[in-house]
C-alpha cells in the first residue's frame, strides 16, 4: 500500500513534480529494491529531482532491476501502463519492446550513452498493438561509489510527425503521377505504384475501374498483391452483389470513404512490412465531378497497427480527391487536345476553303469584268444614260468584290505558309510617291488635300513591290474612308536604320479603347462617322501580316475627332532577309491601284441623299424612307421603289432620324451595318418614340440565317430581309407592312369603342368573381362555425352514452343513438363542404410531386379501413407531376375510400391504379385537345359499380346513386374530385357496371 513520505530537509528532492511528485511521495518504496528514499544514493536523488522539475518526458531506471521512476510528461507516453509502471521493473513495463532495448542498455552499462531519432516500436500502451516512433537518449547514472547504477532517459514521441510526413509524401506521390500516354489505365497504374510506396498504411492495394456505365468494376492495377485477388474477384458485378462483394457495391452506391472487415480470404493475405495481416479494408472512391458515382474505387488493406481514426479517414479522402484531380486534369487536357486538333483541322479546312473559293470566284469575276470594260470603253454605244449608269454600278461593285477575293486569297496564302515574298532593291521613295499619286484625283474630288512628303534614301530598301503596293493602298483607302474634311499626308523617311512610312489623316479618329484591337482580324470600330461602314475588317490585319513578312512593325496613334497616324517601319538593307528570297529588280506596272481607287470613288458617287420630292401625280402614293450608307445600293433601291412609292433617302441612322422629324413616311427601309448610327440603334430609337413607334421598319442585311433574323426581330423590327433580294419580294414586303399598318390604324378606332364595352364586361366579371369568392369564403367560414356546436353535441352525447346509458329507457337510448348518428353524418358533411370550398379557392400552388409517394401517404392514412376490409391496392409505376399537393391527396383519399365503401358483400375490395401517356385525339370527351398529350390516371375497383346511365351525373354535388342505409356518405366526394381535376385543367370521367365495379379516369395535360 502507499506510504506517505513527509517532506523533510533530507527529502526535499521529492517536492513538487505535479501528479508524479505526489505519487512518488505516496509510494511505499520499501517494497522495492530501492528501499527508503532517505537511503537512496545522492545521484538517484539528483536524477529524481531533475525529472520532477522538467517538462520534458524523463525517467530513471535504477539498480540491477532497473526500477522505473518517471515524470508527468513521460506518463503520457506510457498510456495505460501508467500508473502501474511506477516502481515496477522496466523489463516488465516494456516487455513487448525489451528485446529492442537490450543492446542500448548494454551500451549504457559500459558507460556509453545512446541516442535514437524516431526509433520504431510496436507498443501495447492503449490496449492494442500500436505503431509508435520515439526519439530518446540513454545516459549512464553513476552511484555514490562511481559505478553505473542506473539509466537516465530523456525522450519525446514523434509518432504523429513520422506518420504525417509519410502520408504527406504519399499525397505528393499521388499528386505527381506521370501519365505520358494520357490514358486512365496509365493513371490507375501510377496511382497504385504511388500507394505501393506506402505499404505501411496500405499493405496491399487494388484499384478497380468502373465500366459498362456503372454495371461492373474491373481490377485495373494493384500493388503488394502479386496480381492475386485475395479478397475480391477481378471483376465485380455492381448490379448483382454477392456476399463477398456486397461491401464494395455499397461503397460504390454511397460514393464516400468506408471501412469494413474481412468476409472471405483466399490464401494468406499480403502483410507488407508488418508481422500480422490487416483486419480492416478501406474503399476510397475516385469521384467524378457532377456525378453520383465514382470513376474508380481504391480497395486497400489497412495498417494493422493503427486505428482508423478521423485523421486516417481524412487521409483516405485526400487520396481520393488527389486521384480525382489528376483524372480530371487528364480528361480536361485530353478534351483540350481534341479541341485543339479540331480547331487545327478547322483552321486548315478554312484556309483551304478560302484559297479554293477565292480561285473559283476569280473566273466568274473575270468573265463579268471583261465584258463590262468592253462595254464602257466603246466609243460609240447604243446604251442609254440610265443603262450606262447601271453598267458602271455593276463594274464598280465587281471590282470591289475582286478586291475582297484577292484579300481573302492573300490571307489563305499567309496562313498556309504559301505566301512567298520576293524582295527586290527598290527606290522606295519614288515608288511610294507614284503609288500615292494614284489617289490624288479621288482625294481632291472629295474636297480633301493630299500631301506627299518623301525623302531620298542613301541605300536601297528591299521590299516585295506587290506587298508594298497593298500596304500603301490599304492605308490610303482607310484614311480616305474616315476623313471627311482636311487632309491626308503620306510621309516617308529613313530613321534609325528603318524606312518609316507614316500616313496621317485629319479624320474622325479612333476611340482609345479600340486602338489595341485595330490590327485584329475581322475587328471593326462600331458607331463611327465615315463615308461607309462596309468592309470585311481584315484590311489592317492583312497589312500587319505583310509588314511582318518584311521583318517590320506597324503601329497606330490617334486622337478622337482629330485624326490618326499609321506608322510602318521596314529595316533597311538585306541582312534581315533570307538570301533565297532576294530577287533581281523587275520593273512592272501597278497591279491593284485600279481596284482601290475605284472603290474609293464609289464612296463619292451620288453620296448626297435626297429629301422627299413628290410629283403631283404621285401624291396618293405612300412615302418610304430608305436608309443605307452605300450610294449604289440607295440608288438601286430607289429605282426599284419609285414606280410604286414616293421615296426619301438617308445615309445613316442619325440622318434618318432627322428625316423622320421633317417627313412622315409610311415605312422605313434600313440597312443594318452603317456608320454613325447603325440600323439596330435606329429601330430602337424609332420604337422608343411615341410619335414614330407606329411606323413599320424593315431591316436589310447581308447576314443570312435564321439566327440573324431572330436578332433582327428582337430589336423591334417589323420585318427582316436578307441581301440579295428580288425586287418583287421587296415591293411585296413593303406593301404588306404598309397595308397592315393601315388596317391596324383603322382597327384602333374600333378598338377604342370595344374597350368601353370590354370595360363594362370586365367590371361585371370582377363583381361575379368577387361574389363567387365571397360564397366560397362563406361556405368555408360557415362550415367552421358549424363545427363548434356540433362538437359539443357529439361530446355531450358520448358522455351520456358512457355514463347514463344504463338508466335510460329503450326509447331514450334509441333517440340518443339516432342523434349521435345524425351528428356524425353532419360532421362528415361539414368536412366534405370544407374540402370542397378549399378546392374552389383561386390560390393554386403547384409543386413537383411523386405520385407513388402520395399514394403511399393516402394508404397509410386509410390503413385501418384497408386492413379491416382486407382491401388490396395494386399500384403501377406512377410519374412525377406538377400538382397542387393537398388537393390531389384529397382526390386520391376520396376515390380510394369510395372504392372501399362501395365494396360488394363478401368480396374483398381490389383497387388498381395505373398511369400511362395518351394522345388527346384518343380521349372521348369534348374538352380534350387533340393536339395535346395527356397523363391518363385510372382508379378501378371490383365493387358495387353503378348503372352506366349515370356516368355523367355521378360527379354532381350531393349526387347519390345508392341509399344512405346501404352506403354512408354525403354525395360530395366525387364533386370534390371533379373540382380538383378541373383546377389542374384536366378531364375526369367515370365508367361502371352494376355489381362489376367502377373505373374513374383522370386525364391531366402532359
Amino acid at each position: 500500500m502507499d506510504k506517505h513520505i513527509a517532506i523533510t530537509k533530507q527529502l526535499d528532492f521529492l517536492s513538487g513534480g505535479g501528479e508524479m511528485g505526489e505519487r512518488i511521495r505516496n509510494f511505499d518504496w520499501t517494497t522495492t529494491p530501492l528501499g527508503d528514499p532517505e537511503t537512496w544514493d545522492q545521484s538517484l536523488k539528483t536524477c529524481v529531482r531533475i525529472i520532477l522539475t522538467s517538462a520534458q518526458p524523463m525517467f530513471v531506471w535504477w539498480g540491477p532491476s532497473y526500477i522505473n521512476i518517471y515524470n508527468d510528461s513521460y506518463a503520457q507516453i506510457m498510456g495505460k501502463k501508467h500508473p502501474a509502471g511506477l516502481g515496477a521493473r522496466a523489463s516488465t513495463v516494456w516487455a513487448e519492446i525489451w528485446d529492442s532495448l537490450i543492446p542500448k542498455i548494454r551500451s549504457v552499462e559500459q558507460n556509453e550513452g545512446t541516442y535514437d531519432e524516431s526509433f520504431f516500436f510496436i507498443m501495447e500502451r492503449k490496449g492494442y498493438q500500436e505503431e509508435v516512433y520515439v526519439s530518446f537518449s540513454y545516459s549512464p547514472a553513476p552511484g555514490d561509489d562511481g559505478t553505473v547504477k542506473g539509466i537516465f532517459g530523456i525522450c519525446s514521441e514523434s509518432t504523429e510527425r513520422v506518420i504525417n510526413e509519410r502520408r504527406l509524401q504519399t499525397l505528393r506521390d499521388v499528386g505527381t503521377v506521370v501519365f505520358d500516354e494520357k490514358s486512365l489505365d496509365v493513371i490507375y497504374r501510377n496511382v497504385a505504384n504511388a500507394l505501393g510506396k506506402n505499404n505501411k498504411d496500405f499493405p496491399f492495394t487494388i484499384l478497380y475501374k468502373i465500366e459498362n456505365n456503372g454495371g461492373s468494376a474491373i481490377a485495373a492495377a494493384s500493388t503488394g498483391t502479386d496480381n492475386n485477388q485475395y479478397v475480391l474477384p477481378a471483376e465485380i458485378d455492381l448490379d448483382d452483389p454477392a456476399t463477398v462483394t456486397a461491401d464494395f457495391c455499397e461503397a460504390y452506391k454511397l460514393n464516400k470513404v468506408s471501412v469494413t472487415g474481412i468476409k472471405r480470404v483466399t490464401g494468406e493475405l499480403p502483410r507488407g512490412p508488418w508481422k500480422k495481416t490487416a483486419s480492416q479494408f478501406v474503399y476510397i472512391p475516385v469521384t467524378a465531378p457532377g456525378s453520383n458515382h465514382p470513376y474508380a474505387i481504391i480497395f486497400a488493406a489497412l495498417n494493422p497497427y493503427r486505428q482508423f481514426d478521423e485523421a486516417f479517414h481524412q487521409f483516405c479522402e485526400l487520396i481520393g480527391e488527389r486521384v480525382s484531380l489528376e483524372i480530371n486534369k487528364m480528361l480536361a487536357w485530353e478534351e483540350e487536345r481534341k479541341r485543339a486538333e479540331a480547331l487545327e483541322q478547322l483552321d486548315k479546312a478554312k484556309t483551304v476553303f478560302f484559297s479554293n473559293i477565292s480561285h473559283e470566284f476569280r473566273t466568274p469575276l473575270t468573265l463579268i469584268l471583261s465584258p463590262l470594260e468592253e462595254l464602257l470603253d466603246q466609243q460609240s454605244s447604243c446604251l442609254s444614260i440610265i443603262e450606262k449608269q447601271s453598267i458602271e454600278t455593276v463594274y464598280r461593285n465587281a471590282l470591289r468584290l475582286l478586291k475582297l477575293v484577292n484579300t481573302l486569297l492573300d490571307f489563305s496564302r499567309i496562313e498556309s505558309g504559301r505566301q512567298q515574298a520576293s524582295y527586290t532593291a527598290t527606290d522606295i521613295a519614288t515608288f511610294t510617291k507614284d503609288l500615292a499619286a494614284n489617289f490624288r484625283s479621288v482625294v481632291e474630288k472629295a474636297g480633301l488635300q493630299l500631301i506627299v512628303q518623301v525623302d531620298a534614301f542613301d541605300q536601297p530598301v528591299y521590299v516585295d513591290r506587290a506587298m508594298w503596293e497593298k500596304i500603301v493602298f490599304n492605308l490610303l483607302s482607310n484614311a480616305f474612308k474616315y476623313t471627311l474634311e482636311g487632309s491626308i499626308t503620306v510621309a516617308l523617311a529613313a530613321e534609325n536604320g528603318h524606312a518609316v512610312l507614316k500616313i496621317t489623316d485629319t479624320g474622325v479618329g479612333i476611340p482609345p479603347s479600340e486602338i489595341p484591337h485595330m490590327f485584329e482580324r475581322f475587328h471593326r470600330v462600331q458607331q463611327v462617322s465615315g463615308r461607309t461602314f462596309e468592309g470585311t475588317g481584315i484590311g489592317l490585319s492583312l497589312i500587319k501580316e505583310l509588314v511582318l513578312l518584311h521583318k517590320g512593325e506597324i503601329s497606330v496613334t490617334s486622337e478622337l475627332h482629330k485624326g490618326s497616324t499609321f506608322t510602318v517601319k521596314i529595316p533597311l538593307g538585306r541582312a534581315h532577309l533570307a538570301q533565297q528570297q532576294i530577287a533581281a529588280p523587275v520593273e512592272g506596272e501597278l497591279t491593284s491601284s485600279a481596284m482601290y481607287v475605284e472603290e474609293a470613288g464609289t464612296l463619292l458617287v451620288k453620296n448626297n441623299t435626297q429629301k422627299a420630292s413628290v410629283a403631283p401625280d404621285k401624291k396618293h402614293l405612300s412615302l418610304v424612307l430608305v436608309v443605307d450608307d452605300n450610294a449604289d445600293m440607295r440608288e438601286h433601291i430607289q429605282t426599284i421603289l419609285l414606280q410604286h412609292f414616293n421615296v426619301v433617302t438617308a445615309n445613316n441612322g442619325e440622318e434618318a432620324l432627322q428625316r423622320l422629324q421633317e417627313q412622315h413616311p409610311a415605312l422605313v427601309l434600313s440597312d443594318v451595318m452603317m456608320p454613325v448610327m447603325d440600323g439596330i440603334t435606329l429601330v430602337k430609337e424609332i420604337k422608343a418614340n411615341k410619335t414614330t413607334a407606329h411606323i413599320p421598319v424593315i431591316l436589310l442585311t447581308a447576314r443570312a440565317g435564321e439566327e440573324s433574323k431572330i436578332v433582327g426581330w428582337q430589336t423591334g423590327a417589323d420585318d427582316y430581309l436578307t441581301k440579295p433580294f428580288s425586287s418583287r419580294e421587296l415591293i411585296a414586303r413593303i406593301s404588306s407592312q404598309i397595308k397592315t399598318q393601315q388596317i391596324r390604324t383603322e382597327a384602333l378606332l374600333g378598338i377604342a369603342e370595344q374597350e368601353k364595352h370590354a370595360k363594362k364586361l370586365e367590371d361585371l366579371n370582377r363583381e361575379l368573381t368577387k361574389m363567387n369568392e365571397e360564397l366560397t369564403s362563406f361556405a368555408y367560414v360557415s362550415s367552421h362555425d358549424l363545427q363548434e356546436p356540433l362538437r359539443k353535441i357529439q361530446m355531450f352525447s358520448k358522455r351520456i352514452m358512457e355514463k347514463e346509458m344504463k338508466v335510460l329507457s329503450d326509447e331514450g337510448r334509441d333517440f340518443l343513438l339516432r342523434m349521435d348518428n345524425a351528428a356524425n353524418r353532419m360532421q362528415l358533411l361539414i368536412n366534405d363542404l370544407l374540402t370542397y370550398s378549399r378546392t374552389n379557392t383561386s390560390q393554386k400552388h403547384f409543386e413537383k410531386i411523386d405520385l407513388n409517394e402520395l399514394i403511399a401517404e393516402v394508404k397509410q392514412e386509410l390503413n385501418e379501413k384497408v386492413v379491416a376490409t382486407r382491401t388490396r391496392i395494386v399500384c403501377g409505376k406512377l410519374p412525377e407531376l406538377y400538382l397542387i399537393p393537398f388537393q390531389f391527396k384529397q382526390l386520391f383519399t376520396n376515390l380510394i375510400a369510395n372504392s372501399i365503401k362501395f365494396a360488394r358483400p363478401d368480396v374483398p375490395p381490389r383497387i388498381t391504379i395505373n398511369c400511362t401517356r395518351i394522345a388527346g385525339q384518343r380521349i372521348d370527351h369534348p374538352a380534350a385537345i387533340t393536339a395535346k398529350e395527356y397523363w391518363h390516371l385510372s382508379i378501378a375497383d371490383n365493387g358495387a359499380g353503378f348503372d352506366p346511365r349515370f356516368n355523367e351525373q355521378i360527379f354532381g354535388l350531393f349526387q347519390r346513386l345508392h341509399g344512405r342505409r346501404e352506403y354512408e356518405g354525403t354525395g360530395i366526394g366525387l364533386a370534390i374530385a371533379k373540382k380538383v381535376v378541373e383546377n389542374h385543367n384536366g378531364i375526369i370521367t367515370a365508367e361502371g357496371k352494376e355489381n362489376e365495379g367502377a373505373t374513374i379516369n383522370i386525364y391531366l395535360p402532359g
